[in-house]
């Protein structure tokens, strides 16, 4: 099976960036503990010091489908509406 890279872009909103970043750092400490995970690194943006990028690395699909029903996604969620942007980017290595 091919393994799955998501990029993550949270950018939060005027404020908030000391929220957006606790709810990041337990989201990336559970997320490394999640059978299928095999790389989860955060970064801040030198161009924006106010915008983080994740870099995940899964196993499969299914990796990447169970890492979304996880509680601490769901807690992540719910601890960033209304207080940061976010996109995400699935790829695929060729």
């Amino acid at each position: 099976m091919t393994e799955i890279v998501i990029i993550a872009r949270i950018v939060p909103e005027e404020g908030q960036t000391d929220t957006v970043h606790a709810a990041i750092d337990a989201l990336a400490s559970a997320s490394r503990e999640e059978a299928g995970n095999k790389g989860y690194s955060v970064f801040l943006s030198d161009a924006a010091p106010a915008e983080f990028l994740i870099h995940e690395i899964w196993a499969d699909a299914e990796a990447v489908i169970n890492h979304g029903r996880m509680p601490h996604m769901s807690t992540f969620k719910k601890s960033v509406q209304g207080k940061a942007r976010i996109s995400v980017q699935k790829l695929t290595e060729l």
